[in-house]
């Protein structure tokens, strides 16, 4: 019978409060140093990646969280760089 697991959750999970966290660094809610910030927000969308596929390719798991977590972590991925790439071009050196 296939079930979920905390392969999916977990992707999922970590898809989804990759975004809030970096709003939080950057506005100042969260007193930490910007890189180790930013190594964090890219760490949890990789390990949502890694996750994702992971539960998608095991037999005794549904797929649908797992498939959501992935299009979550790109899209969150996509902005993520966006907006790397958006806040070097106010000064370029």
């Amino acid at each position: 019978m296939k079930k979920f697991s905390w392969l999916s959750y977990g992707s999922f999970l970590l898809g989804v409060f990759s975004m809030p966290f970096f709003f939080a660094l950057i506005y100042g809610l969260i007193r930490i140093h910007p890189y180790f910030g930013f190594f964090l927000v890219s760490l949890s969308i990789i390990l949502s990646l890694i996750f994702g596929f992971i539960a998608i390719s095991k037999d005794t798991e549904k797929n649908s969280i797992a498939t959501l977590a992935i299009i979550i972590s790109f899209g969150s991925g996509a902005f993520f760089v966006f907006g790397l790439l958006m806040s070097q071009m106010g000064s370029p050196t």
